[in-house]
């Protein structure tokens, strides 16, 4: 069996046919696809979120994914072989292996700056919120055991907390960068701006003040207890784009960052998957890349992939 694993794809058809063409055609029976969360971003056509989702869920036998921060609560798929896991659980068997897949979409309001207005956020300082959200994962998690699995599959659009989920905030370059990518994808020109004035400098009595540069944790800490406790024996997430492609294990459970697909807001650190390859006796996962061409002149590689 083999599971392709991405996130944060927000409708973007190219990137999306870029991991299509990187997978190729043979062994699609075999093939499952996990979206980990923000299909959607804000202003892209709906028609591209559309067209994104159905190319992927025919690349494999089956696509399971989970609404992100940015995709609404209700985000359904109507595709015979596509399944939301958000908040529920399934058995997939591919011949000998048979895999459990739970899921939870949404991410905490903990990990989004400050006034960030999003449709999919859960406060898990609230003690009823924290109890309503823990009881749904162990729920579907008992469900999943008893079918006896030979691996569990928790599929997150956060990461748990202390894992592949540090971040800083987003640089000014960064967010210049992002806003071109989004301007790509709404398939608008950029507005020239006119050259901002420099501002006056400061006197001594005014000290320049510092931004802060150490990263914090983003993740969830219900997720993490969550982890801890159960011990599923992958765990993929998406979310924090500074640890896209990390890979990490602890406590017997990998874990799988995979918001690395996108480039947002990286346009040359994005472009990974996640391939992990099943067998009764083995678990081998690498990250993978859609850039298929070699020896590219530099200004076409340029071109295409930034």
């Amino acid at each position: 069996m083999e599971l392709i694993a991405i996130s944060d794809i927000y409708g973007d058809i190219l990137r999306v046919g870029g991991l299509i063409s990187a997978l190729g055609h043979i062994g699609i029976e075999n093939r499952i696809i996990v979206v980990a969360g923000d299909s959607n971003i804000e202003k892209v056509p709906r028609k591209s979120v559309t067209d994104s989702i159905t190319m992927l869920s025919e690349a494999c036998k089956h696509l399971f994914y989970i609404p992100g921060d940015s995709d609404p609560k209700e985000f359904e798929v109507n595709l015979p072989n596509a399944k939301n896991l958000d908040r529920k659980n399934y058995i997939v068997q591919n011949g000998e292996i048979k895999i459990g897949l739970i899921g939870l979409g949404g991410a905490p309001t903990s990990s989004i700056r400050t006034g960030q207005s999003l449709p999919n956020l859960w406060d898990e300082s609230i003690p009823i919120v924290a109890e309503q959200l823990s009881t749904e994962l162990k729920i579907n998690i008992e469900k999943v055991m008893q079918g006896h699995p030979d691996y569990i599959i928790l599929v997150t659009h956060s990461p748990p907390y202390g894992i592949a989920d540090r971040s800083k905030s987003i640089t000014l370059r960064e967010m210049v960068v992002l806003e071109d990518l989004i301007e790509e994808l709404k398939g608008e020109p950029k507005q020239e701006q006119e050259p901002e004035q420099e501002p006056e400098p400061k006197s001594p009595a005014q000290p320049k003040k510092k931004t802060p540069t150490s990263p914090k944790h983003l993740g969830s800490r219900i997720l993490r207890e969550f982890v801890k406790y159960y011990k599923p024996d992958i765990h993929i997430f998406g979310h924090v784009h500074k640890e896209g492609g990390k890979a990490e294990q602890d406590n017997g459970t990998r874990f799988y960052n995979v918001s690395h697909l996108s480039p947002l807001p990286y346009r040359l650190t994005g472009r990974k998957f996640l391939v992990i390859k099943l067998t009764r006796e083995k678990i081998e996962a690498s990250f993978n890349h859609v850039i298929m061409e070699k020896d590219l002149p530099f200004n076409e590689f340029i071109e295409k992939y930034l």
